[in-house]
């Protein structure tokens, strides 16, 4: 078993965001493997805009600091003109480690 240091900047992040959260525990549904904007949109049924802040960071509504992307938990890789966004290794352990504390969101989620 290996341990992981949880940066109290994302526990923060993900605490003020439940849509954050949503958005990960969507990736590491489909870990190894990305998808794009409009799928992860309707996976964890938001609007694209307000996903698109949460993985990047959005004018003043989402702050970049505080973005999937920027805490290194999610990466956008580009392929064909598409960006496809996947969850990191780093991203992955995090979410094992706060899946147990976040049971009642994992439940309401239909896969």
């Amino acid at each position: 078993m290996s341990i992981v240091f949880l940066d109290p900047m994302i526990v923060r992040s993900l605490n003020k965001s439940k849509l954050r959260k949503k958005i990960l525990y969507y990736l590491y549904n489909i870990y190894p493997y990305g998808t794009y904007l409009s799928e992860i949109s309707r996976g964890v049924k938001s609007d694209p805009s307000n996903v698109l802040g949460c993985l990047k960071g959005l004018n003043g509504r989402y702050n970049g600091h505080f973005s999937l992307i920027e805490l290194g938990l999610v990466e956008c890789e580009e392929k064909g003109g598409i960006k496809i966004y996947k969850l990191t290794e780093y991203g992955k352990k995090v979410v094992e480690v706060l899946k147990d504390q976040d049971s009642d969101i994992i439940s309401s989620m239909r896969w």
